[in-house]
């Protein structure tokens, strides 16, 4: 533990000079500013390249984000994450797997295409067909797949069919943007990511070389949903979303006004921020989830009391309040707390090395075993503190820093043995984690878990519009996960936000999107 303590010490310590110099070098009063040359026009920092701007293709909350404020979807969530029409102006349950859905007459698309059903059926079908886009299957799939089938009514109606009935089909529409079909038989795919087209409340203007989008306020906009008022046009001018990578640039940017919006605000950079009159820092619940799964099928990986006693080794609430400053939260299993169906009766493991200890030696484990440890840039910083961890009940561990967050080899044949990373849930519901990483063949399932009883569990949950029994049926399903340990259960964060003071109506969404629709900038004339 003296080690553990050594390193907390030493990165706190660190990472406070560093943001320390960085708002002393880069204090705004000191710099000059080119915030004078843009009219009314707001910039985003933005996390990652921006490579991907077909809704149907990308699998990034970064390109999501960007979409929404370009693309409209059939629905969407309000301030209070309510699901609200969109571009549908109503929707009912004709039959237990049969939805009718009206659209709104007169909605344009930027090329001025009018949206109607043939636009519906198009977009939804790239994703949930095998092979729907031109012999390629989407890797959002997963996210509707219940759907089984769409008829077209009439011009502004549609029928959704699912498999089995599924309660959360208005939600799960929320997440995939409609595009222009005549445009996308026009221009493809590849046509369609040099010049995307969608009905949003920002048109597409140009991309510099993944690291700068450029948007601009689409003059016949039909308003957005009329249950999040004020049903308007933008009041911006312009929008750019720009990649950058460092977050101490970032931090510059936003301080020297040459960006308004920051986000994935480390937790020690915020009292920094809070230093600046000219900024406000906004929270947000966290919608992600870190963790780190376990070779459940490499031995000797395959025995619960293995993969038990390496959540008993990790104490995640030293990590939450030395390493987040608090500004977390222990996780039991996968799922948030602000999660639909979460388990609120299960605690996050214990922190307990000398009975971790003994069930490594009840199991046989040997230790002379070095753990191999595969993580991406992002999650280093976790993989080490579990690193350290190991150490104090006498594991050796390597760790590998790799490019791509999906591992390359999985199971027996895999080189690691625990995978660091986290996983994302702007649904906030089971649907949204646990059937991606616990479900069997899950496309997000790094471990290899597999639990007949959790698959029936999670079949008989998406299957019913009883929504206490799927509550149930989710929560039954946390109490086996706990117990099989197919990851070590991690923590989730708060999300902060930089914004400066001259940008007037923005609030992150509770599923962490950016809507831009109703912002406006102070102080800028357009």
């Amino acid at each position: 533990m003296k080690n553990f303590r050594y390193f907390v010490f030493r990165r706190v310590f660190w990472s406070s000079i560093f943001f320390l110099f960085t708002y002393c070098v880069y204090n705004p009063l000191c710099l000059a500013s080119d915030s004078d040359n843009r009219n009314n026009q707001l910039v985003v920092c933005v996390n990652q390249p921006i490579i991907m701007l077909d809704p149907a293709i990308h699998r990034s909350r970064t390109i999501q984000i960007i979409l929404k404020n370009m693309l409209d979807s059939l629905t969407t969530r309000d301030a209070d994450m309510k699901i609200v029409p969109q571009l549908a102006e109503s929707w009912k349950l004709i039959d237990d797997t049969s939805w009718e859905f009206k659209l709104r007459k007169g909605v344009k698309f930027h090329n001025n295409d009018e949206l109607t059903a043939e636009d519906i059926k198009f977009s939804l079908e790239r994703i949930f067909k095998e092979g729907g886009m031109e012999g390629t299957t989407s890797p959002r799939k997963g996210l509707l797949g219940s759907v089984s089938d769409i008829c077209i009514a009439d011009r502004y109606t549609v029928i959704i069919k699912t498999k089995t009935p599924w309660p959360i089909l208005p939600l799960m529409l929320s997440f995939h943007e409609i595009v222009p079909k005549k445009y996308m038989a026009k221009v493809g795919s590849e046509g369609f990511q040099s010049h995307p087209v969608g009905t949003g409340p920002f048109k597409f203007v140009r991309l510099e070389k993944d690291q700068r989008i450029f948007l601009e306020r689409f003059e016949n906009y039909y308003g957005g949903s009329s249950a999040i008022p004020p049903v308007q046009k933008p009041p911006l001018k312009s929008l750019v979303f720009e990649y950058v990578s460092s977050k101490s640039k970032q931090i510059r940017m936003l301080k020297t006004k040459k960006c308004d919006i920051i986000s994935h605000i480390d937790p020690n950079a915020v009292p920094i921020l809070k230093m600046s009159p000219q900024i406000s820092v906004l929270t947000n619940p966290a919608t992600r989830s870190y963790l780190a799964d376990i070779n459940c099928r490499k031995p000797p990986f395959n025995d619960l009391r293995i993969r038990q006693a390496l959540n008993y080794a990790v104490d995640m609430n030293k990590i939450v309040t030395q390493i987040l400053r608090g500004k977390g939260i222990s996780l039991s299993t996968v799922l948030l707390p602000n999660s639909f169906g979460y388990n609120p009766d299960l605690k996050p493991y214990a922190y307990d090395p000398e009975l971790s200890k003994k069930m490594l030696s009840d199991a046989g484990f040997n230790s002379n075993h070095t753990l191999q440890i595969r993580c991406n840039k992002d999650e280093v910083q976790f993989a080490n503190i579990l690193a350290s961890f190991f150490i104090q009940i006498g594991i050796k561990s390597k760790t590998s820093v790799v490019e791509f967050r999906k591992p390359s080899t999985f199971g027996k044949s895999a080189s690691w043995d625990i995978d660091v990373g986290s996983w994302g849930d702007s649904a906030l519901d089971a649907v949204g984690i646990i059937l991606p990483k616990l479900q069997t063949n899950g496309r997000g399932n790094y471990s290899g878990y597999s639990n007949p009883k959790v698959d029936s569990l999670i079949a008989k949950a998406e299957g019913t519009f009883d929504l206490n029994f799927r509550k149930i049926c989710y929560q039954k399903i946390q109490e086996i996960v706990y117990q099989d340990a197919p990851m070590i259960f991690g923590y989730a964060k708060m999300e902060f936000y930089g914004v400066r003071k001259e940008v007037k109506n923005f609030s992150p969404s509770g599923s962490g999107m950016m809507n831009m629709h109703d912002v406006f900038i102070t102080k800028e004339v357009e």
